[in-house]
């Protein structure tokens, strides 16, 4: 086969194995490990990693972190670090499972944080 020579057929299935190889290269399985994230559209999230597919992550005993402080310095990188203030935090209940949608961030959070976290009592509004 040439260029020359090439049918329609021969570049569609030329782009299927292209896009086929995209997705096993952009997938990858969950480990449970805790870990926030950050979505164009759905906020931030803290929960328990259950995989990865491009920008959509799955998440299992996922909280929405509505209103968030670090315990120490002031981003989400450093709530993944040292754990966030529980006083100051309105997170939501935890849930079964999350599938968020346009990810754009994926950190991972250490035990300690993890723990400070998860010590927020979920769905206190005032």
């Amino acid at each position: 086969m040439t260029l020359e020579t090439l049918t329609i057929g021969d570049i569609k299935q030329i782009f299927a194995l292209a896009d086929q190889h995209a997705q096993t290269e952009d997938r990858e399985d969950g480990d449970s490990r805790p870990v926030i994230v950050r979505s164009r559209d759905a906020g931030v999230l803290f929960g328990n990693f259950a995989g990865r597919v491009g920008s959509t992550v799955k998440l299992t005993n996922a909280r929405q972190m509505w209103r968030w402080k670090a315990a120490q310095g002031g981003t989400l990188i450093d709530c993944a670090l040292y754990g966030v203030d529980t006083d100051a935090c309105q997170f939501s209940e935890a849930t079964a499972t999350v599938q968020v949608f346009n990810a754009c961030t994926l950190l991972d959070c250490h035990l300690a944080a993890a723990n400070s976290i998860e010590a927020v009592k979920g769905g206190q509004w005032s």
